[in-house]
């Protein structure tokens, strides 16, 4: 409950800040943009800085692999996710300062294994160094319980970190 109120109280925060004229908004919009897409690894991964940390709060999982996060934790080359449309996420607000920048929106539905998943919402915070590249990244989604179960089991059987 706490981080979720932090959450709020960091998005009201930038909400109060002009984006206007913040280079960073032109990085958020190329960011989420590809990241919608979710086809370009390579260029996913040049957002990111060689020293990288990232956080899923829900799922309490972490890496410092921005690739292994596309390929692997968002899944981007399993072919069992099938989307209606191009775009896989809707971002319905961002924010930036000269460091941060926040994303918030809805996932598009999908078919994961033959099981639709509906939209979900979701908060990303990317956290950037002096070069403007992804120091940190924190998601949080409101994933559907039954997806929340899915992965504690396999994080439990496989101990993942």
């Amino acid at each position: 409950m706490r981080k979720l109120l932090l959450v709020s109280f960091v998005l009201m925060l930038f909400s109060c800040q002009s984006n206007q004229g913040n280079p960073n908004n032109e990085l958020a919009l190329r960011f989420f943009d590809t990241y919608s897409k979710r086809k370009e690894v390579d260029k996913m991964v040049s957002f990111y800085a060689d020293k990288f940390e990232y956080e899923n709060i829900v799922f309490e999982s972490e890496t410092d692999n921005s690739r292994f996060l596309y390929e692997e934790f968002y899944g981007w080359k399993d072919p069992n996710f099938i989307y209606e449309n191009p775009e896989t996420i809707h971002v319905d607000e961002i924010l930036t300062s000269d460091s941060t920048i926040i994303g918030k929106g809805i996932t598009m539905p999908y078919t994961y294994n033959g099981r639709e998943i509906a939209g979900t919402k979701f908060v990303i915070v990317l956290e950037l160094d002096k070069d403007r590249k992804i120091k940190k990244q924190t998601d949080w989604f409101n994933y559907p319980m039954a997806e929340i179960i899915e992965a504690y089991h396999l994080k439990t059987s496989m101990e993942i970190k």
